[in-house]
């Protein structure tokens, strides 16, 4: 696709509930109430089931943060409890205002009054102003709904608001049922609640802690919530299944994952659990440490499990599945001989990659296209809207809902700097509706959130925004500049623009790197006649060295037929990459010079001197009765061949040759400014549907020659990962590994910046380039 020339952009579209983070107030005397007060509030919600509630106290927590930003949501929330929820957590806090008002003028009548309006009320007591603060500092980390910005809700509050959130009731074709919040009083009880939130509705007797651990430990397969709710209908379904909402969870990842368990009862371990569950899918959380009957239903057999814990160290979780382990009812075999089904393992060590996303039944991967034109960045800028449409199910007047449009070809990294103005079209209004990057693509509200006249037809409602994909170049330079810094194209990163330009892509360019042909171009940098050559087909000249066909065809491949050969070259004369032409000579002055086929005429001007001459036999070199064609390289091209740009272009080919990287944009090298002055070079970046990498390719095995160096260049390679958000960084080398003085530097950085609370990428190398690729994460 030329620049500014228009084309059609294939997309898949899909229409989901929106992803909400809700925050809950947090007390340390009772934080499973007023949790189970802000999962009861979430599961009145549609799209409960894609959403989580988190105690405001976990925010901060590493682990629970990771997970919140890989989980990109739509909205982040803090959940603003009424009066009457307030009292139910905290019997008596209405009766404690209402003690003074007895004696006041009005009467009982006035006093019953004012106690019923109260009950409506916003309850703005500290933990929720806590809990506002928490989720304020969320916005802030997953770069969506800032107070700053163009915001459409911070919180959500008891009553229902049909211009903001669509309620499930609303929704639903099926009654949608719950553990009754009166029950949700224990860690056990809320880790079942999990799974299928939480309603309004009574049940008769109590549940015991041996109920409720085994009705948590077999989640949604427990007769529990029948038991709860005898007068259900057949139809009914759990609030947090994705049944009830019409929707269904997609996958994105490559291979079945492990199921995971998160011990520990603190209420990070509940916020880790509660969000892991909605990016893998089959989590669940074990809030009690003695083993039991009901730990049984953990193991099945065949099923390999991930454990975990955000309050426990390692060790401390090992210990504790091994207990359940032991002491579990059902036995196969002799102890001695079985093997653990689980892996004990940090959360930090879990693959929180591809999370699941919810999408409306039978109204997601649906094709559409927009034309669109192509910046010099790589932006794709949509030239019209899509036509509004209001999918299957749901109703434009009751229902509010997401639209998510992916282009399978240009992946948009879910960044949070990546706001409305990355992603939208120039010349759109962009108060027209919310428009961020998520999902691999760009996501927005469905309703104009402008003004939107009394009466307004379907058209004049719905938002139909222009929407913009970003190009890798333009990423970098918006995430940068959010960190206070600015990129542009390093020296070697213009060679490499200049070389893919005139081959036409960066896979040709990367494909040249990957063939023989790159050993041809080699021939025009080497210092004596390559062997195999003729003599007078390889000349070097003042300017440059030029090659003979006789010379290329003597290359020393017999892989690389002389036919195809032949045609490369023809290619690449066609091109630009090589120039066809002459060695002249002048007749005032002692000078060979190549003359490219587009300057040679019966008469020339000489270079040096500008005499003219006239193109006879003993003008031209070498001697023969006709002149023989030579070829020059593009100077860019040669001084990409000289500084060894195939080991960049090697590595990000093989990297997109993986799964998860074959739809990637690619940029080539760059420099990280910071106050005006270079920080850092990268050889090269990769945008997938879910992040941003760089790297850094050698054709050596060394960061650098000494220890000082190395460490220097080590925290230079993880400081531009940060400026730009990067989650990871590849060291790529042509060698079969990696200098051991240049991992420990690495890994001596990371532990460093961990220790200093700075945001650390994950790490790769990448070996054998040019051989044996080999792609491996760097463990501590």
């Amino acid at each position: 696709m030329s620049e500014q020339s228009f084309a059609f952009l294939p997309l898949s579209y899909a229409a989901r509930p929106p992803r909400v983070v809700l925050v809950a107030p947090h007390d340390d005397d009772n934080w499973v109430g007023w949790t189970a007060a802000g999962l009861a509030r979430l599961s009145r919600v549609w799209g409960c089931s894609g959403s989580v509630v988190i105690p405001s106290v976990a925010v901060t927590h590493p682990a629970v943060k990771r997970c919140l930003t890989r989980f990109n949501p739509d909205h982040v929330l803090a959940y603003a409890p009424s009066w009457a929820t307030a009292d139910g957590v905290r019997p008596g806090t209405i009766d404690g205002l209402m003690a003074g008002r007895a004696a006041t003028a009005g009467g009982e009548a006035a006093v019953e009054q004012f106690e019923e309006m109260l009950r409506k009320e916003p309850w703005n007591a500290p933990i929720v102003q806590e809990a506002e603060a928490a989720a304020d500092q969320l916005r802030e980390l997953c770069g969506t709904n800032r107070r700053e910005e163009h915001v459409q809700s911070i919180h959500l509050f008891d009553a229902d608001d049909m211009r903001d959130l669509t309620s499930l009731a609303a929704v639903t074709r099926a009654g949608a049922i719950g553990v009754p919040r009166r029950l949700v009083t224990t860690v056990e009880a809320l880790a079942y609640a999990m799974h299928v939130g939480i309603g309004e509705s009574e049940a008769e007797g109590q549940i015991t802690a041996r109920q409720w651990q085994e009705a948590a430990a077999r989640g949604n397969e427990s007769p529990l919530l029948s038991q709860l709710h005898p007068s259900a209908l057949e139809d009914s379904r759990p609030a947090r299944s994705h049944e009830a909402a019409l929707c269904v969870a997609v996958s994105r990842a490559f291979q079945r994952r492990e199921p995971v368990i998160v011990l520990g009862d603190r209420p990070e371990d509940f916020a880790l659990a509660e969000v892991l569950r909605q990016i893998r899918g089959v989590v669940t959380w074990i809030p009690w440490a003695e083993p039991g009957l009901n730990d049984m239903w953990l193991f099945s057999p065949g099923k390999r499990l991930l454990v975990t814990s955000a309050s426990l160290t390692v060790d401390e979780t090992r210990q504790q599945i091994e207990e359940k382990w032991q002491k579990r009812s059902v036995r196969s075999i002799q102890p001695e001989e079985e093997e653990r089904p689980f892996e004990t393992v940090h959360p930090e060590a879990i693959d929180i990659d591809h999370p699941l996303m919810m999408v409306l039944k039978d109204s997601w991967d649906q094709p559409r296209s927009l034309p669109v034109t192509r910046e010099p960045d790589g932006t794709l800028q949509a030239s019209l809207s899509l036509a509004v449409e209001v999918p299957n199910g749901l109703d434009p007047d009751r229902h509010r809902w997401q639209v998510t449009l992916t282009a399978p070809s240009h992946p948009v990294p879910p960044l949070p700097a990546l706001g409305s103005h990355a992603v939208i079209a120039a010349g759109q209004n962009p108060w027209e509706t919310f428009v961020r990057a998520a999902d691999g693509g760009v996501t927005y509200w469905s309703h104009r959130f402008d003004f939107v006249p009394s009466g307004a037809s379907l058209a004049g409602s719905l938002a139909s925004p222009r929407l913009a994909w970003p190009g890798i170049k333009s990423t970098l330079k918006v995430a940068v500049s959010a960190q206070g810094a600015d990129v542009r194209p390093s020296p070697a990163g213009k060679r490499a623009a200049i070389t893919e330009r005139l081959l036409g892509s960066r896979t040709a360019l990367e494909d040249l790197a990957a063939s023989p042909g790159w050993v041809l171009l080699r021939m025009f940098m080497s210092p004596a006649v390559p062997g195999g050559c003729p003599m007078g087909s390889w000349w070097k000249l003042k300017s440059a060295t030029v090659l003979s066909w006789e010379a290329i065809a003597g290359l020393d491949d017999r892989g690389w037929e002389p036919a195809a050969r032949r045609e490369q070259v023809d290619q690449w004369t066609s091109q630009g990459v090589l120039r066809r032409g002459l060695i002249l000579g002048c007749d005032h002055c002692p000078i060979l010079e190549f003359y490219p086929l587009s300057e040679i005429s019966q008469s020339y001007l000489c270079r040096r001197c500008g005499g003219t001459n006239q193109l006879t036999s003993d003008r031209w070199r070498p001697a023969a009765p006709e002149p023989r064609w030579f070829y020059d390289l593009h100077p860019a091209v040669l001084e990409l061949v000289k500084n060894d740009g195939d080991v960049p272009l090697l590595a990000t080919r093989f990297l997109r040759s993986e799964p998860w990287a074959r739809q990637a944009l690619v940029c080539e090298e760059f420099e990280l400014l910071v106050d005006g002055n270079p920080c850092v070079e990268m050889d090269f970046a990769l945008a997938t549907a879910q992040e941003l990498w760089l790297g850094e390719a050698k054709k050596n095995d060394s960061l650098a020659s000494t220890h000082r160096k190395r460490k220097e260049e080590a925290a230079k390679l993880l400081q531009g990962c940060a400026l730009t958000g990067a989650a990871g960084l590849l060291l790529a080398t042509a060698r079969n590994q990696w200098a051991e003085t240049s991992v420990e530097a690495v890994k001596a950085e990371i532990l460093g910046r961990r220790t200093a609370h700075k945001p650390v990428p994950r790490v790769s190398l990448l070996t054998g380039l040019g051989t044996s690729p080999k792609l491996v994460p760097l463990t501590l």
